[in-house]
């Protein structure tokens, strides 16, 4: 892989194409194919693995892909690699043009932050166990905050009642409206895996919510289909019972929507989940109420009317009496990374 009069090693290659493949993507679908040119990772949009009715203007597959751009990003500077981002560099089309790239102009030192979020990639996983009842810090939301700001991005904290209250309609809409729409539930079908193997997708592992009836003030996507809305991620229960899942909810969001800020939201939303691994902080997706441009719309007011929700996190502790899922598989690098000969 190695090609003579570079910089970059085959091993930093496999290492940082390996690390963005470990980010999260809108079911698991991993929307991205990277090429080697020379001393630099171009990464490109796959839409042969796009979504066309949960994701219809691309907006979540641009967020998956900055997610995955901010992961190989830090493994190459973990590796002491001095990596220059370029965004949209061919323009906004994303069937022609590249989305980033990263350019290795040599050597740099990684910093303390930088080493401690690349080695936290591993471990990062969406963690859809119920959550204890501990709040997360205030000094560790500061973290996540700084996290989301460092990539030129927000994080709004929803502590009102009015706004919970709000979202926790908003994301029963969106779950009603999704789980009646069958071209909705067809392409869910078409995401869902059952064999021990599958590389992409959604297992079933997944849509078992750690197989644990839960009882939240905010109900996680249902991947059943319906199926499972009773006992995984349901808002059932007494109203101030203490078993009710209470988490922090954060909405990520940018100033303005188009391309380069769903694919910096994505950035700051890999470096947001890294922080949250590297603290102890369990997260998972809200994304259902982002999915419909309408609620999308409607979560504006409950951050206090300003920028694009582009995605929403539920934050916590997880149920230690909860065993961790497995972690979910990833397509191997042969599969979603090219090299150009530059002779």
């Amino acid at each position: 892989m190695s090609m003579a009069g570079t910089t970059i090693s085959a091993a930093q290659v496999q290492a940082a194409v390996e690390a963005a493949g470990l980010a999260p993507s809108i079911h698991n679908s991993q929307p991205w194919k990277w090429r080697l040119r020379g001393d630099t990772l171009e990464l490109s949009a796959d839409l042969s693995r796009a979504l066309p009715v949960v994701d219809p203007d691309h907006r979540q597959l641009l967020v998956s892909c900055g997610a995955a751009l901010l992961n190989g990003w830090l493994s190459l500077r973990a590796a002491g690699l001095d990596v220059e981002v370029g965004e949209l560099p061919d323009g906004p089309d994303l069937g022609t043009g590249r989305l980033a790239t990263l350019e290795v102009l040599g050597y740099r030192p990684p910093t303390e932050d930088e080493t401690r979020l690349a080695s936290a990639i591993t471990e990062r996983h969406t963690d859809r166990r119920p959550f204890g009842p501990g709040a997360v810090p205030a000094d560790k939301i500061r973290e996540l905050r700084q996290a989301a700001e460092a990539e030129g991005c927000w994080l709004s904290v929803l502590t009102g009642e009015d706004a919970r209250v709000e979202l926790a309609v908003l994301l029963a809409r969106a779950d009603w409206f999704e789980h009646h729409d069958p071209d909705y539930l067809a392409e869910l079908a078409a995401w869902t895996r059952t064999g021990p193997d599958a590389v992409d997708g959604i297992t079933w592992a997944t849509a078992d919510a750690g197989g644990k009836p839960q009882y939240a003030e905010f109900p996680l996507r249902d991947f059943t289909g319906g199926a499972g809305a009773a006992s995984a991620g349901s808002a059932a229960g007494p109203a101030h019972d203490e078993r009710v899942e209470r988490p922090e909810a954060l909405v990520l969001g940018t100033d303005a929507d188009g391309p380069a800020d769903r694919l910096r939201a994505g950035r700051a939303l890999g470096r947001v989940l890294l922080a949250a691994t590297s603290a102890g902080v369990a997260t998972s997706p809200l994304g259902q109420a982002v999915d419909i441009e309408a609620t999308r719309a409607l979560v504006r007011a409950a951050t206090g009317g300003a920028g694009h929700a582009q995605m929403i996190l539920r934050a916590g502790y997880p149920d230690r009496s909860v065993a961790p899922m497995a972690p979910t598989k990833r397509r191997p690098v042969s599969e979603v990374l090219e090299q150009v000969s530059m002779t």
